[in-house]
């Protein structure tokens, strides 16, 4: 078991560790504005009443829904090239900023635009197509490299230097400009050779060969239960779990926003496995889905031990906050709490899966709660009958912690009496 944690502990260590990784994750965490707006925008959109629908249409209201959509999660590649640039280079302590824009600009000059029309009637476009979550894993790649050869030009001083009596953000516009000049014109010839073969562009080459197959991997139920039994163990060995579930939030972010697009756009959400469909359905109360657990602790603890973990756990624990059960009751290295806390998320997320696919519940439509709160992150994700779901949940998960907990409190109560 100690060779177990260690090699565990190691593994997640890495991924906290590996700038890489923890500059997607950030950059795509703090990006959730974005998607919030574009989900405000399809949530209005989504009441399936004629008169509302009429409405919305004759008052212009839809229109400006879409725009909603358009300028935010149809765009997430457009402002995670930026974003990955900037926190990776921030976190080398250089000029984050300049990184960011040099970073979107070459995610612009790899992004093919159409021309519509002929002569003085032609109108260059930039097609959203490749903006929004299809060019995720383009904007990841592009902002990555772009940002370490920008921090290479900087550590190897290959950069233009002005004089110390110039102020400082002056000399950091002109600094980047070296670094700029070369990732603009290395993507532009990368572009051209791209273009010569039958990809066609880099959007394409990089999702036809990485995107596609990585999405349909990390998407699939199966990794998705791997990663949550992962991530419980990480967080019964007191590593934080974010750590393994990071790994693929890329993915299914993207499918969240690809969930938003399809629906706005009229179709159907196909995904699933998203981060926002994980969070309402195998985070009942955070990590373990321990909310059942803590309302045991409230309403049906004997021992004065439980009962005051209850009383101080159970507002957190109803937003998803959940770091004092884990480490204060605790869960963690608890092995009377190893099994439900470990695999109850899993058991939900399958069970939840099933009844996706059967037609029982809906495919979640992309959207997430400004909490996590059980119930309303259903309804936020995939109207009543998900909500009514989590209410199941709670329920279920109150029934799996109860034999534990009964161990626990009666162990507690011997302790208390013998005090």
């Amino acid at each position: 078991m100690n060779r177990f944690s260690e090699i565990l502990g190691k593994a997640a260590a890495w991924m906290q560790q590996n700038k890489i990784i923890q500059a997607v994750s950030h950059a795509l965490m703090s990006l959730m504005p974005a998607l919030m707006i574009g989900a405000i925008g399809s949530l209005i959109q989504q009441i399936p009443f004629a008169g509302y629908q009429a409405f919305l249409q004759s008052s212009g209201i839809y229109t400006l829904t879409q725009t909603f959509v358009n300028v935010s999660t149809n765009m997430l590649a457009l402002y995670a090239a930026f974003a990955i640039a900037y926190q990776y280079t921030n976190t080398e302590k250089k000029d984050g900023f300049a990184a960011g824009i040099i970073s979107l600009i070459a995610f612009l000059i790899i992004t093919p635009m159409e021309t519509v029309g002929e002569g003085w009637a032609a109108v260059t476009n930039l097609p959203l197509g490749w903006l929004g979550s299809r060019g995720l894993f383009a904007a990841i790649i592009v902002s990555i490299i772009s940002a370490k050869v920008y921090c290479l030009f900087v550590d190897k001083n290959i950069t233009i230097k002005m004089p110390d009596s110039v102020p400082p953000f002056i000399s950091k516009s002109f600094g980047a400009i070296i670094p700029a000049a070369a990732i603009a014109v290395g993507f532009g010839l990368i572009s051209v050779i791209i273009k010569a073969t039958p990809f066609g562009d880099v959007h394409s080459l990089i999702y036809g060969i990485i995107g596609a197959p990585l999405s349909a991997i990390g998407g699939s139920i199966w990794a998705t239960l791997l990663i949550y039994v992962l991530s419980g163990l990480c967080w019964f060995f007191g590593i934080h779990g974010i750590a393994v579930v990071s790994a693929v939030m890329p993915i299914w972010m993207g499918a969240d926003a690809a969930n938003i697009a399809a629906i706005s756009a009229g179709a159907a959400a196909e995904n699933i496995v998203t981060y926002n469909w994980v969070t309402a359905i195998g985070n009942i109360g955070g990590a373990g889905c321990t909310l059942g657990l803590i309302l045991l602790c409230t309403f049906a603890a004997k021992s004065k031990r439980y009962r005051e973990i209850g009383k101080l756990a159970i507002v957190p624990s109803l937003f998803g906050i959940n770091e004092p059960v884990v480490f204060g009751l605790p869960c963690m290295l608890n092995p009377v709490l190893a099994i439900p806390f470990i695999f109850t998320p899993v058991l939900l997320i399958g069970v939840s899966y099933i009844l996706t696919v059967i037609g029982i519940l809906p495919v979640g439509n992309g959207i997430g709660a400004p909490a996590a709160i059980p119930i309303v992150s259903g309804m936020f994700n995939g109207g009543w009958r998900m909500a009514v779901w989590n209410a199941i949940e709670v329920v279920l998960v109150t029934l799996i912690y109860l034999p534990f907990f009964r161990k626990l409190d009666a162990d507690a109560v011997k302790e208390e009496g013998g005090e």
